[in-house]
C-alpha cells in the first residue's frame, strides 16, 4: 500500500512539475533590413534562424515587413510578394530545415491588392497569414495598402496559443482583452517604427546638450510600463520586435528594439533601440515565456 501511495504521489508531483515547466523559448531577431532587397534580407535572416534553432528556440520573430523592408518612400512596397512566390517559399524551407516556427512581415500582393502582412511559417510546411488591420493614413499616402480583417487568427507553437498584431494593430480597441478571453498565451507584436534618419542622430552630436537629452529620453523606449502592466493584468505573455537598419544613401533608418515579457511580468529579453546611427547593428536574443497554470 505504501509503495502504491508513494508512486501516486510521485506521479502527481511529476505531472505538476511538467505543467510548471511548460515553456517556449522565443528569439527576437533584428538583421539589418534593406528596403527592396528581398533576397539579401532573407540571406541575412537565414543564419539567425539557424542559430536560434541550435540554441533551442521554438519560435523566431522578425519585424514588420522584414522580408521586403519598410520605408517612408515606398521602396519596400514596390518589392511586394505573392504568397506563392519563390522568395516566400524560401522562408518555408528555412522553417522546415531548421525545425523552427518563423514569424516575418512582408508587403503582400494579391490579385492587384496590396497588404502589409505577417506570415507564420511552421516546420511542417503549413503557414498562417495575418494582415494589418489598422493601416495608418501616412502609410496609405506612401502606397495603397488595404486593411485586413480585424479578427486575429490564433495559431499554435509548441503548445502555446499565439496571435500576431502588426504595429498599429496594438491600438485596435479591446484587442488585448479579447485575445486574453480567447485563451491566447502570447501576443506577438511586429513593428517598423521610425523609417527615416531624422529619428536618429550621429555619435558626434551627443556632445550637444539637446541631442544628448533626446538620446537619453529615447534610449530605452522599448521597455514600456504599459506593456508589462498589460501582461500582468491579463496574465498573457508578449513579444515585440522592431525593424533595424540604416542606409545612408537613401536616408532609411530603423533603430530596432525588441522585448520578451512573460505573463508574470518578467522581462527576459531586451534589445534596446539604437538611435545613434553608428550603433545600428544586427542582433538577436532569446527569451522564455511560460504556460500559465
Amino acid at each position: 500500500m505504501m509503495l502504491i501511495l508513494s508512486l501516486l504521489v510521485l506521479a502527481v508531483c511529476s505531472s505538476e512539475a511538467h505543467a510548471a515547466e511548460a515553456e517556449l523559448r522565443v528569439a527576437v531577431a533584428q538583421p539589418l533590413t534593406v528596403p527592396g532587397d528581398v533576397e539579401g534580407n532573407i540571406e541575412r535572416m537565414a543564419p539567425l534562424i539557424k542559430e536560434a534553432s541550435e540554441r533551442g528556440a521554438g519560435l523566431i520573430v522578425f519585424s514588420e515587413c522584414a522580408i521586403t523592408g519598410y520605408d517612408l518612400k515606398g521602396v519596400g512596397a514596390k518589392a511586394a510578394l505573392s504568397l506563392d512566390s519563390r522568395e516566400v517559399g524560401k522562408m518555408s524551407k528555412l522553417a522546415k530545415k531548421q525545425r523552427i516556427t518563423i514569424i516575418a512581415g512582408l508587403h503582400e500582393k494579391q490579385d492587384g491588392r496590396l497588404y502589409n502582412s505577417a506570415c507564420i511559417f511552421f516546420p511542417d510546411g503549413n503557414r498562417v497569414v495575418q494582415r494589418k488591420h489598422n493601416v495608418m493614413d501616412s502609410e496609405k499616402q506612401i502606397c495603397p495598402v488595404l486593411p485586413g480583417e480585424r479578427k486575429r487568427t490564433l495559431f499554435n507553437v509548441n503548445g502555446f496559443t499565439c496571435a500576431v498584431l502588426i504595429c498599429a494593430d496594438t491600438g485596435i480597441p479591446g484587442i488585448f482583452d479579447e485575445l486574453a478571453g480567447e485563451k491566447c498565451d502570447a501576443i506577438i507584436s511586429i513593428t517598423a517604427g521610425a523609417g527615416d534618419e531624422k529619428f536618429g542622430m550621429r555619435q558626434s552630436e551627443l556632445g550637444n546638450p539637446e541631442k544628448l537629452k533626446k538620446y537619453l529620453d529615447t534610449a530605452l523606449t522599448c521597455i514600456g510600463q504599459d506593456m508589462i502592466a498589460t501582461s500582468l493584468r491579463l496574465r498573457i505573455a508578449q513579444v515585440a520586435c522592431n525593424q533595424s537598419g540604416w542606409k545612408p544613401e537613401t536616408g532609411y533608418f530603423h533603430p530596432g528594439g525588441s522585448i520578451v515579457v512573460d505573463h508574470t511580468g518578467e522581462t527576459s529579453v531586451v534589445i534596446p533601440p539604437r538611435f545613434v546611427l553608428e550603433h545600428v547593428k544586427a542582433d538577436m536574443a532569446i527569451g522564455t515565456i511560460h504556460k500559465k497554470p
